[in-house]
Formats: structure tokens, C-alpha cells, sequence
């Protein structure tokens, strides 16, 4: 038995995360191409930052709810 490779598990989960980045990835640059040609440069731009912004916002509360429960 050769214990010295990574096994067919792992390579199975990495090539399922890529083709899910990959999926992903072009999913999220459609929907991007949408929105600018539908509002422009600056719509997309501030669509995308108020998204940024919300993530965020949420993954600061969670945080501080961790910090204050600890």
C-alpha cells in the first residue's frame, strides 16, 4: 500500500471546487456585464460597493458578537 499520495477524495473535491469557482466566477461576471450595460460604469460601480459594504457591515456584527460573547 503507498500511503504517500493525496488519494482520489481529495482530487475529486478539488476539481469539484474549481468547476464551482469556474461556475460561479461566470455567473457572478454575467450578471456584472448586465448591470453595467443596463446602468452604466458608475450604477455597476456603486451596485458592487454597496454590496461590498454590506458584507461588511454583517461580517463586523458577527465578529463583535463573537468578541462580546467571549
Amino acid at each position: 500500500m503507498d500511503d504517500e499520495g493525496l488519494g482520489g477524495k481529495f482530487w475529486l473535491k478539488l476539481v469539484g471546487g474549481v468547476i464551482g469557482v469556474i461556475v460561479l466566477g461566470g455567473l457572478a461576471m454575467a450578471l456584472f456585464g448586465r448591470v453595467w450595460y443596463a446602468w452604466g460604469f458608475l450604477g455597476a460601480f456603486l451596485l458592487l460597493a454597496g454590496l461590498l459594504l454590506t458584507w461588511g457591515w454583517i461580517y463586523d456584527r458577527r465578529e463583535r458578537r463573537k468578541r462580546l460573547a467571549a
